[in-house]
């Protein structure tokens, strides 16, 4: 049985820009991969580098997409194969440094197998056949630190209790202090509190200002600097977690609070399932996210959470921070995630045919 592939580009305006300390989206660009076997049966996956973090982009990942010859790659997976191993070895097929397209490919097989199994994707990622628990969801704040309160109180209204805040915009690092007192303040000690600067603190300005953030009893702090100032900072007993430096070729080391893996970033699911490996070795929690991607890319970091995922702490996967109005998303209940029943990832694009 062979694999046909066809690629298309899109593009979606977000329904509200997102925001960092360096970068602002209004507008996500992907490239959506279709793999059809003969039987009918369809997988797809979603190449969506984020500008500014990712080091390929959309025009690069739909060319090497479009090539790509996959006539030794089964349409079907059988249950004594290497799972990981065969997504490894057909997404070797394209060059290390695009990594989007890495993660296209290997969700439209995923999706593929899965649909032909007629068992959701999740199911094919877990390794006891279990049905998995349910992972929470964390809110995801962004823009100016005046309009923080108010996102967190309607993400509670919402059931979620974990709130992770952007912080390190210029000139506003008091403004961002007084505003993560305020949180801890009216959201209680029960909510959960995190810090993401994205790499954008001095380590002046992080040695200084981020022991005060963290009296305000955070469940991390992700990427607060480059990653060489990291052993300066762990020296003060701050609470690190980290992000997009494990796209960069860094590994989770013991006491690192978090491991938070984006496909997207990292090259697809054989690369998360490597550093999910190497957290569990260094006893640290994995935490998926999103990179603002649509319903394919959420969708796989669903099946990844529910697979690989803690637990314990929430996931970057709320609808609201991933800018998406999707609620017919199957494993998708307002403040959490959840293994569903129907085949694939459960996505049916609109205007998409079989």
């Amino acid at each position: 049985m062979t694999l046909s592939v066809s690629v298309v580009s899109t593009a979606r305006t977000l329904s509200r820009p997102a925001h960092n300390a360096r970068h602002q989206w209004a507008e996500r660009a992907s490239c959506i991969i279709t793999l059809r076997g003969d039987d009918g049966h369809l997988g797809r996956g979603e190449a969506a580098p984020l500008p500014g973090f990712s080091p390929d982009n959309v025009a690069d990942g739909e060319q090497a997409l479009r090539a790509l010859d996959l006539r030794d790659v089964s349409a079907n997976w059988q249950p004594n194969q290497d799972l990981i191993g065969e997504l490894r070895r057909a997404s070797a097929r394209i060059p290390p440094n695009l990594p989007a397209a890495r993660a296209a490919l290997e969700c439209a097989l995923l999706d593929l197998w899965a649909r032909a199994a007629r068992v959701p994707a999740w199911a094919l990622l877990t390794t006891n056949g279990n049905e998995p628990r349910a992972r929470s969801l964390s809110a995801l704040i962004m823009g100016e630190p005046e309009a923080a309160l108010q996102q967190a109180l309607a993400a509670r209204d919402r059931g979620l209790t974990t709130f992770k805040f952007k912080i390190g915009r210029a000139a506003k690092l008091e403004r961002e202090l007084e505003t993560v007192r305020q949180l801890r303040a009216v959201l209680g000690p029960g909510a959960r509190l995190r810090l993401d600067a994205n790499q954008s603190l001095s380590l002046s300005d992080a040695k200084v200002y981020l022991p005060r953030f963290a009296a305000c009893q955070l469940e991390f702090i992700e990427e607060p600097c480059a990653a060489h100032a990291w052993p300066e900072l762990r020296a003060l007993g701050l609470p690190l977690a980290r992000d997009e430096s494990l796209a960069s070729g860094a590994r989770p080391e013991p006491g690192d609070r978090a491991a938070i893996l984006k496909p997207t970033l990292i090259g697809g699911i054989s690369a998360c399932f490597a550093l999910a490996e190497a957290a569990q070795a260094a006893s640290v929690p994995v935490v998926f996210s999103h990179a603002f991607e649509g319903p394919l890319g959420l969708a796989l970091c669903a099946a990844l959470a529910l697979s690989l995922g803690s637990e314990s702490h929430a996931h970057g996967l709320d609808l609201e921070g991933a800018r998406l109005d999707a609620p017919g998303l199957p494993f998708f209940s307002g403040s959490e995630i959840h293994a569903w029943s129907e085949p694939g990832l459960g996505v049916e694009l609109e205007g998409a045919r079989a």
